[in-house]
């Protein structure tokens, strides 16, 4: 991992190195509507950026069930959950119609008492995206692209719920900590469309097929979402920015249960004075699907986030 973070920052600097003048705006932009990036948005916008963002999520109380045995719950605790997320994008302009890009990212879920820690242990997953980004149609109002990407995740369990569990039912194989790795791709549709000077939006569809949890075993994943956001630079000369978002997906590194998806929306201020640059804080709400949870588990996000241009 600390090899991929040394890596995009050397290109941050080979970016800040090619970078234009000031007196030219590099924010992606139609009918002089200049949009608000968004962690969780997929711009369709052939252009060269780097990104990073970072996370942290707490969950709202819930029960988990730590052993049940013929449909009959013998064991279960309240607890919560905090979660950590942290990745850079990078994406570089090939020609006018097609760019190449990458993600690296690690999400990390752990308990917050004693109780949760023995239910849902300690997670991480490490994520490893690259794609192709292809313009299919631009006017002056609407933007068009298609993606296709390769996505790789390397999954870390430390479960000591789990270990008891196989434990009393004697099973052949214990461990407290398991490691699945998961690989599967993903076509996509993204669209940005500018209504005036202020008000613009974006949208995305991807859906895939590849591994899941269950080693052997695959499934179908999914993400969508769209963004509405209001840019007073260009108009008022006020350097804000701002967006609601709403997000339904069962990625990997997002839901960890099979044949479940999780729901996102919020909003998001940003600084958007700047020709070449955006930073943002975002705040969200989620319902995550969480192991051995009857119930999705309602959880209250804070990023920040960065996004320079350059090309």
């Amino acid at each position: 991992m600390k090899v991929y973070i040394i890596a995009f920052y050397l290109l941050l600097t080979a970016a800040q190195l090619f970078a234009q003048n000031e007196e030219s705006n590099n924010i992606p932009h139609l009918n002089n509507h200049y949009f608000i990036p968004h962690s969780n948005s997929a711009s369709p916008f052939i252009n060269s950026q780097f990104g990073m963002n970072l996370g942290i999520a707490s969950s709202e109380d819930f029960e988990n069930v730590i052993l049940e045995i013929d449909g009959e719950k013998l064991i279960a605790l309240k607890g919560s959950l905090i979660f950590a997320d942290l990745n850079f994008d990078y994406q570089q302009k090939i020609k006018n119609w097609i760019a190449f890009y990458l993600n690296v990212g690690v999400t990390a879920r752990l308990g917050t008492e004693v109780q949760s820690i023995i239910t849902q242990g300690v997670n991480t997953i490490s994520t490893f995206r690259l794609g192709w980004l292809v313009k299919l149609l631009k006017t002056e109002k609407d933007m068009l692209s298609a993606n296709i990407q390769i996505n790789n995740h390397g999954a870390n369990f430390v479960h000591i719920g789990s270990f008891i569990e196989d434990l009393i039912k004697d099973s052949v194989r214990t461990s407290i900590s398991n490691s699945i790795p998961i690989l599967n791709g993903s076509v996509g549709l993204r669209y940005a469309h500018g209504f005036n000077e202020i008000l613009g939006f974006q949208g995305f569809a991807n859906i895939g097929f590849g591994d899941s949890y269950v080693r052997g075993e695959n499934d179908m994943i999914y993400r969508l979402g769209g963004l509405f956001d209001v840019n007073l630079a260009t108009k008022t000369k006020v350097p804000l920015g701002f967006a609601v978002f709403y997000n339904l997906t069962a990625i990997p590194d997002v839901v960890q249960v099979p044949g479940k998806s999780a729901s996102m929306a919020g909003f998001k201020i940003s600084y958007s004075g700047a020709p070449h640059f955006n930073l943002g804080l975002e705040i969200s709400n989620s319902r995550v699907p969480i192991p051995n949870v009857e119930e999705k588990v309602n959880s209250t996000l804070v990023f920040i986030t960065t996004k320079y241009y350059f090309n």
